[in-house]
């Protein structure tokens, strides 16, 4: 591993520790990450969390609709969601 490849995962090593407990599989964490960093606008996450996405076995079908869900939920917040009477 390249050392800014080895100091990414480094940064981003916690993740692993804070979903080992998950009901999902690692592919499905991955994804749901990479949704959360293009939501809030991480880039650096973003390419890390694609990449391990990619690694775990995600399908290109899969990584594109993750980036869809990530696109529609990008303009949410808690205003939006509020009903109008």
């Amino acid at each position: 591993m390249t050392e800014p490849a080895a100091m990414k995962a480094k940064y981003y090593e916690w993740t692993n520790e804070v979903l080992a407990n998950s009901p999902f599989d690692l592919k499905t964490n991955n994804l749901l990450s990479m949704v959360t960093a293009m939501a809030i606008g991480n880039e650096g996450a973003v390419s890390y969390f694609y990449f391990s996405a990619k690694k775990a076995g995600a399908t290109e079908a899969e990584l594109a609709a993750a980036i869809d869900i990530a696109i529609a939920t990008t303009g949410l917040n808690l205003y939006t969601l509020i009903p109008k009477e």
